[in-house]
């Protein structure tokens, strides 16, 4: 079975400038995951540019299958010259991660990408070729269960220059901070978020280099089952019991009318845990065989909040341990599992239709669209079955 690639990236942006001279594309399909950093040449408007060209010309070259010295010729041809050093320069890092767990990656000029394996920072064997006159390295190495990548752009190691650190935060220092962060068995969304972080406190909270981490971690892939919303038939409710039946891994059900089909189905009571009441969400519930139990929109629409909040590194592993419906629903969506199927049943509840609620409740549709979407920015893989 392939691995699952969790997959993580942050950035800062230099200080007084909108936009990051840094850049992270991502492509995923049934063949490989390939992951393109690149750092464009100086900061603002330029660098952006610089760099959004070259990942993206990168990452499309790639998974049309091109040849990656067809890559280097056509971002040495097509990326617009710097006036003053007569130089088209984007430094990139690139990851290619193959279904058949081996792994290509290319670096240049950007700080040596970080491998771990087994609590251990290994050194890669990196094989140059030429571009630009400069030496760009290439590895090839088979991709194991735990195996971390993490790299960055060299933000990372001029943070504290000037400031807190006479040198800059060397690059054997940032190693090891993301290897003490791997003991925690943290996911790669909270490895980089630390990693930036970091640095951001480092520059004194004035960063003065755009500074971007991307963090890949290899997983055994893991199943979730979502069941929210009744069908529009009724007579489908025994189709929802099939579904369920042979669904993979974990099951959760959101939303009351939900809950009592599946409770009746299965000839099942739902306990509810008025523990887990909060202003924001209603209590959880707990059945036989079905992991959790929630409300439908409120705790979908809270976990949406919680999950922006989280993606947008403003909050972190925190929004996972409250005890309430929002905050369990986002801790197994985010870290226990891989790959979510989720069973939408085609009817709307008829109380979210009335026009004295808020304009928010009228639709769950809008709100499990807008968790999809958030969740595949997550990386995570969604499947849904219409019922």
């Amino acid at each position: 079975m392939s691995l699952f690639m969790d997959i993580a990236h942050d950035s800062v942006n230099k200080v007084n400038e909108e936009l990051c001279g840094d850049n992270v594309e991502i492509r995923i399909n049934d063949e490989s995951i390939i992951v393109v950093l690149a750092d464009g040449l100086g900061s603002g408007v330029k660098a952006n540019i610089l760099a959004t060209m070259t990942s993206t010309i990168t990452a499309t070259m790639l998974e049309e299958k091109m040849g990656i010295m067809d890559v280097l010729e056509t971002l040495e041809e097509t990326l617009p010259k710097c006036k003053v050093r007569n130089l088209a320069y984007s430094t990139f890092t690139i990851v290619q991660v193959f279904r058949n767990r081996t792994a290509y990656i290319l670096e240049f000029d950007n700080p040596p990408l970080i491998f771990i394996r087994d609590g251990e920072i290994i050194e890669l064997d990196r094989k140059p070729i030429q571009f630009q006159e400069k030496s760009v390295f290439e590895t090839t190495i088979k991709i194991e269960k735990d195996d971390i990548l993490a790299f960055f752009s060299d933000g990372v190691i001029h943070a504290g220059i000037g400031n807190l650190l006479n040198f800059g935060w060397q690059w054997e220092e940032a190693s090891d901070y993301i290897l003490a962060r791997t003991y925690e068995n943290k996911n790669a969304k909270e490895i980089s978020m630390a990693l930036i972080d970091t640095c951001y406190n480092l520059y004194g909270e004035e960063p003065g280099d755009d500074t971007t981490a991307v963090v890949i971690r290899a997983e055994e892939r893991s199943y979730l089952t979502i069941f929210s919303g009744p069908p529009l038939d009724k007579s489908k409710d025994a189709e929802v019991k099939r579904l369920l039946d042979k669904a993979r891994g974990k099951k959760i059900i959101c939303g009351g009318t939900a809950g009592n089909i599946v409770s009746r189905e299965y000839g099942e009571e739902i306990e509810i845990d008025l523990s887990t009441i909060s202003e924001r969400v209603p209590p959880v519930g707990y059945m036989k065989g079905v992991d959790l139990v929630t409300e439908g929109v409120l705790t979908i629409r809270e976990t949406v909040h919680l999950l922006k909040e989280y993606l947008n590194n403003r909050c972190g592993h925190e929004i996972f341990e409250a005890k309430n419906g929002a905050s369990m629903l986002a801790n197994y969506l985010i870290n226990k599992c891989t790959t979510i199927d989720i069973i939408m049943g085609n009817s709307i509840n008829p109380d979210h239709q009335n026009p004295d609620f808020p304009e928010e409740l009228t639709t769950k549709w809008r709100i499990t669209q807008e968790l999809i979407d958030l969740l595949r920015c997550f990386n995570k893989e969604v499947n849904i079955v219409y019922v």
